[in-house]
């Protein structure tokens, strides 16, 4: 009967070998790889639809007729950029939760789905929310009033219509109302050189580490030995 000790040695894993991550940890076979980040895309999409659905940590309000939706900026610039443009890129920087933007050429339940997809789906939303803009834009053309938005008046800062810059790829920093503070400058802002080691499990995940890593909407400073974490509640 073998005892503890014999037999030699536990075998050795050498780091960069094949089947070895850059943490010495052992590689996951590509069908467990695919059914992890599977599992994990799926469950992002249904901690995000809790925050839709409870409204936990909300920042704006839109309204369709009589119905109000709240959501979070944050989401909507990291998912579907150019309906932030056209919607709250447009308002006051000082426009509050309890101030409702109301909505045209959507129905109720339409937008209901719309931000149901917004926050759950794990594709690259870009083809859907252009397919979205351009059909509102093609079919309607309602006049503004003070915080509505219609996608027949949305343009961009030089006049252009918006299928126009819709085809334009903008920067994600091109919709904030402040300057998007560099990463590798100052000692209070601190971003581990871990997270680009990290591989989203689906497109999902990838626009919500983009909030993180290029401090896009950050709501909530958190200090650890002196670093500064901006991040979202």
């Amino acid at each position: 009967m073998a005892r503890c000790g014999e037999g030699g040695a536990a075998p050795i894993v050498q780091l960069g070998s094949p089947g070895v991550c850059s943490k010495g940890l052992p590689r996951k076979g590509p069908c467990e790889r695919r059914r992890l980040k599977a599992l994990v895309s799926e469950q992002l999409g249904q901690d995000l639809l809790r925050l839709l659905r409870e409204e936990i940590h909300t920042d704006v309000t839109f309204s369709i007729g009589c119905t109000l939706f709240k959501a979070h900026r944050a989401i909507l610039l990291a998912r579907v950029p150019d309906f932030y443009f056209c919607s709250i890129g447009q308002t006051s920087n000082d426009l509050t939760n309890h101030e409702p933007i109301a909505v045209e050429n959507f129905e109720a339940s339409e937008f209901k789905t719309f931000l149901q997809i917004v926050y759950s789906s794990n594709r690259n939303l870009k083809n859907y929310e252009k397919e979205i803009l351009r059909k509102k834009i093609v079919e309607h053309g309602v006049p503004q009033t003070q915080h509505d938005f219609s996608f027949g008046k949305c343009t961009d800062n030089d006049g252009r219509p918006p299928t126009e810059f819709l085809d334009k790829k903008s920067p994600d920093c091109s919709l904030l109302k402040h300057e998007i503070p560099d990463m590798n400058d100052g000692e209070d802002n601190f971003v581990s050189s871990d997270i680009y080691d990290l591989e989203p499990a689906s497109e999902l995940g990838e626009d919500i580490l983009k909030l993180y890593v290029k401090q896009l909407c950050p709501d909530i400073d958190i200090y650890v030995d002196g670093k500064s974490f901006k991040t979202h509640r």
